[in-house]
C-alpha cells in the first residue's frame, strides 16, 4: 500500500513535469507564430499576418493559465531548494515566451499597416536571414528547456551574435535606401529588426534560465578583453 506522503509527492512531481511540458507546448505555439510572421513578411501575406494576430489570443490564454498554475503550486506546496528554483524560473520563462509572441504580433501589425512591403533584393535577403535566424534561435531555446540542457545558455548567447550582426546589416541597408523606400517604410522595417532581435534575446534568456534551474547559477559572462576596456 502506498504511503499517503509518497502519493502526495508523486502527484507534486507529476505537476512539475506537466508544467514543463505545457510550457514547452506554449513555446511551440509561439515558434509557429514567429515562423508564420516571417512567411508573411517575406511574401506580403496579409492573410497570414491576420492569422498571427488571431493565434495570439490562444497564446495569451494559455500563458495566463500556466502562470496561475505555477503560482498555485508555489502557494499550496511551499517548495524549497531545487523545486522552488524551478518554479521561480518557470515564471520568467513563461514571460520570455509570451513576450516573444507579442513581438511576432507587432511585426504582423506593421505589415498590415503598410499593406505589404516593397523591398529591394538586398533588404529582402537580410530580412529573410535575420528572421529565420531569430526563429531558429528561439527553437533552440525551447529545445534547451525541454531537455533541461544546462550548457545551452552559453551556446545560445554566442549564437545570438549572428542575429545581432544581421540586424546591424539590415539597419545599414535601410539607411542607405531610406530615400528610395520612404521614411514610414524605413521606420517599420527598423522596428521589425528590433522585434526579431528581441525574440532572439528572449531565446537566450530562456536557455540561461534553464542553466539556473539545473545548476543554481546563471552562465558566466565572458571576461572583457583589454580592447573592450
Amino acid at each position: 500500500m502506498q504511503h499517503p506522503h509518497d502519493e502526495t509527492r508523486h502527484r507534486y512531481s507529476e505537476s512539475l513535469d506537466a508544467t514543463l511540458r505545457s510550457t514547452v507546448e506554449l513555446g511551440a505555439l509561439v515558434l509557429e507564430n514567429v515562423r508564420r510572421t516571417t512567411e508573411a513578411l517575406l511574401e506580403n501575406r496579409l492573410d497570414l499576418a491576420h492569422q498571427v494576430i488571431e493565434a495570439d489570443d490562444e497564446i495569451d490564454e494559455k500563458y495566463a493559465a500556466l502562470e496561475h498554475r505555477v503560482f498555485e503550486v508555489m502557494a499550496r506546496q511551499q517548495p524549497v531548494a531545487g523545486d522552488l528554483r524551478f518554479l521561480v524560473a518557470m515564471t520568467r520563462i513563461l514571460y520570455e515566451i509570451e513576450r516573444s509572441g507579442d513581438l511576432a504580433v507587432n511585426c504582423a501589425k506593421g505589415l498590415i499597416r503598410r499593406e505589404g512591403y516593397s523591398l529591394s533584393a538586398n533588404v529582402q535577403s537580410l530580412l529573410a536571414r535575420m528572421s529565420r535566424k531569430a526563429a531558429d534561435l528561439f527553437s533552440r531555446g525551447l529545445d534547451a528547456l525541454a531537455d533541461l540542457d544546462a550548457e545551452a545558455g552559453a551556446r545560445l548567447d554566442e549564437a545570438d551574435d549572428a542575429v545581432d550582426d544581421l540586424v546591424g546589416e539590415l539597419y545599414s541597408a535601410i539607411a542607405q535606401r531610406s530615400g528610395d523606400m520612404g521614411f514610414d517604410l524605413a521606420v517599420e522595417l527598423s522596428r521589425v529588426g528590433r522585434y526579431m532581435e528581441r525574440i532572439a534575446d528572449h531565446a537566450v534568456n530562456i536557455a540561461e534560465h534553464v542553466t539556473f534551474i539545473v545548476t543554481g547559477s546563471f552562465p558566466e559572462e565572458p571576461a572583457a578583453t583589454k580592447d573592450e576596456g
